[in-house]
């Protein structure tokens, strides 16, 4: 047998996995060209001694699968995280195709690379080469089709300002809108007026966002971009689709109004509608305990949206602060749920029956809603621990971008 495929042979004995074949077969492309090095110097085919002084010379076949499975990792988790940066920017047609080629065109990079290295490219190298294909804001612009008002390399980022920009000032202002409008006798008034107070402060927004981009394009920051972005900051595109921004101003400004109401800045009627006299919905002393740990959780949830407006693609950090959340959610949701009634409702006498089956129906109602909101944030725990798992996994290289 061949001294080269015998080697290679004792190497896949070591390796494991799905690219045990793909990554012996590397191995030997890379032999076989220190082979063809050896001969053009010794002028003649090696013998069997010089053979083996470059096959030891290579390393030891355990040695040798441990160091190429260690690059292979690192390698094609770039690679992915870099295909999933650049797919979610492209028309949903064209993603998968467009993907597809980059892939095909990277891979050829690396090859041509590790052919010239003699050895497996390592995560430097690979995101070299990533560095060389640009920032996949731009790569994506380059498939996109537009025509541009401002240059190509900052119109990618023009619109992503915008949207962030223009919704977080729209959201802000309808927020202390709502606000303004619970403790005023005019509430439909004041909403109407905080409607046009939100379009105008927006289109101030998007004058001021555009005259920026103006004079980045001016200063050519376009190039400094280019220069100083690492491929090994790109995020984990493809442990999760990134937020929609709709959907984070939303629950922001959910969290604001809760935050606010929950601190007493704001305060919401509690009165009940009743026959002749009404009734008052009162929460129980339970809640006045929780008063500082749930002001916590609703901070910590709403400094995770205002990130994920910041930086809408999955992070390990938000990812550990999101199950952190959860995990003191459900503590909370367990001391209420062990603390009796919740809720109480007050009224006149010729009322206290009826009251008190209406306290008995919320507070059924506020238990089960309890369980079902403590089922949904374990669920909520148990995926997030499977994506911190599966980011800390190597991406295969044939993998397509998940969700």
């Amino acid at each position: 047998m061949n001294p080269v495929t015998r080697y290679v042979k004792e190497v896949e004995k070591n390796l494991s996995g799905m690219r045990r074949i793909q990554t012996s077969a590397k191995i030997y492309k890379v032999l076989s060209i220190k082979v063809d090095g050896l001969e053009a110097k010794l002028g003649r085919e090696p013998t069997d001694a010089e053979m083996e002084a470059l096959l030891a010379e290579f390393g030891a076949p355990a040695d040798v699968a441990a160091s190429y499975s260690a690059m292979g990792a690192p390698m094609h988790d770039l690679v992915e995280r870099y295909l999933a940066a650049v797919r979610r920017r492209l028309p949903e047609k064209q993603a998968k195709d467009i993907a597809a080629e980059l892939r095909d065109g990277i891979a050829g990079k690396i090859e041509a690379k590790e052919e010239a290295l003699g050895h497996a490219a390592s995560a430097d190298d690979v995101a070299a080469i990533l560095k060389e294909f640009g920032h996949p804001v731009v790569v994506a612009s380059r498939y996109s089709g537009r025509d541009y008002l401002i240059g190509p390399n900052l119109y990618p980022w023009f619109w992503d300002a915008q949207r962030v920009g223009v919704g977080l000032v729209f959201a802000l202002v309808m927020v202390i809108t709502a606000v303004k409008a619970l403790k005023s006798e005019r509430a439909m008034a004041m909403v109407i007026t905080g409607i046009g107070g939100a379009i105008e402060a927006a289109i101030w927004m998007f004058g001021v966002i555009t005259v920026v981009f103006i004079v980045m394009e001016r200063t050519r920051t376009d190039v400094r971009i280019a220069r100083g972005w690492n491929p090994k900051a790109l995020p984990q595109d493809h442990i999760r689709k990134p937020r929609p921004l709709f959907d984070t101003l939303f629950a922001l400004a959910f969290d604001t109004i809760f935050i606010l109401w929950w601190i007493k800045v704001v305060d919401f009627p509690n009165d009940i509608p009743g026959r002749g006299n009404s009734m008052e919905l009162h929460f129980a002393e339970a809640w006045a305990s929780m008063h500082t740990p749930i002001l916590a959780l609703a901070l910590l949830m709403a400094a995770v949206h205002v990130s994920d407006i910041v930086h809408p693609a999955w992070s390990r950090l938000r990812s550990a602060v999101s199950i952190l959340g959860h995990v003191g959610g459900i503590a909370v949701l367990w001391v209420l749920g062990r603390s009796g009634p919740l809720v109480s409702v007050t009224a006149a006498t010729e009322e206290s029956t009826r009251a008190a089956e209406l306290a008995g129906s919320i507070n059924a109602v506020f238990g089960y809603s309890l369980a079902i909101v403590g089922l949904f944030w374990a669920i909520g725990i148990g995926v997030e621990v499977w994506r911190q798992v599966k980011a800390m996994r190597p991406t295969s290289p044939h993998a397509g971008v998940a969700a």
